[in-house]
């Protein structure tokens, strides 16, 4: 909200009104941006597995600000924009920095062009990140349904999963597999694609219908956590991610063709997503 203020000299001066900032959130995004840049200090020197778990502590750290912010109910302008500053850097620019190093070192073992080609797929990726962010700040930002296109930080830490995964098995596939995987998740990033969101969180954990399946999930997540323990997470979240990519895509792709059918909504997130809650009479297509 705008107010009007005069001077002294009678000129009119506009001073938005202050608002709140929840500086435990907001310390929480710092946090992750912090970890950003420490993947890309890692990368720089050969240190690959700890950029990418370092990428992957980041995530955790934006789950984090963003639910502090909401229970506390201190959720601002500025806290968005600055999460969104912090992600481009944590998600974006160290995935592809961390892109770019596991290329130029396949160059110099194999002394081909492979990190130029690295540096063309970091620059994609970050491009799509930032249009994402922007498309999401502008146009969906209080949308509690779903996301359009996949989340960076579900991408970013996709690549950092599969960096991961390629460093416990000592393989040296970035010019086959850690390219054209990157290219897909920058084109997920910018595509119309929905990705459920919060009623993926109620239907699985606050339905009462669902709870042996959210059971199901707990025993599952305790015996994955356990595996990763054990041997290396890298065994454990790069599935993790990839089901996470297909889901949307599948449970997109599913809610567009039986809507095209006209099938209800209701009917439709029943059988998509089995945990969704009910959807109003009023609000079936």
């Amino acid at each position: 909200m705008m107010k009007l203020r005069r001077t002294r000299k009678g000129k009119v001066r506009r001073d938005l009104k202050r608002r709140p900032i929840n500086v435990l959130a907001s310390a929480i995004t710092t946090f992750s941006l912090y970890l950003g840049l420490v993947s890309i200090f890692l990368a720089a020197r050969e240190r690959y597995e700890m950029a990418a778990f370092a990428i992957l502590g980041a995530i955790v750290c934006d789950a984090l600000d963003g639910t502090v912010a909401r229970l506390t109910k201190s959720v601002s302008e500025f806290g968005k924009e600055y999460d969104s500053l912090c992600d481009l850097v944590a998600f974006g620019v160290a995935p592809a920095v961390l892109i770019y190093h596991a290329y130029l070192r396949e160059e110099q073992i194999a002394g081909s062009s492979m990190g130029k080609t690295g540096s063309f797929m970091a620059i994609v990726f970050v491009i799509c990140g930032a249009l994402r962010l922007a498309r999401f700040n502008v146009y969906q930002s209080g949308s509690r349904d779903s996301f359009t296109g996949l989340p960076i930080p579900a991408a970013g830490g996709a690549i950092a999963s599969l960096v991961l995964f390629t460093e416990y098995w000592d393989l040296r596939v970035a010019f086959w597999v850690l390219g054209p995987f990157t290219l897909i998740l920058a084109g997920l990033m910018v595509s119309p694609i929905r990705y459920p969101k919060d009623r993926m969180k109620k239907g699985l954990v606050f339905d009462p219908r669902n709870a042996f399946r959210a059971l199901v999930f707990a025993g599952l997540t305790i015996a994955a956590i356990h595996y990763m323990a054990v041997h290396s997470p890298a065994m454990v979240l790069l599935p993790l991610f990839i089901t996470y990519i297909l889901f949307g895509i599948i449970d997109d792709a599913v809610t567009r063709l039986r809507t095209r059918k006209g099938v209800p909504l209701a009917k439709i997130q029943s059988s998509v997503v089995p945990f969704a809650p009910p959807v109003n009479k009023d609000e079936a297509l």
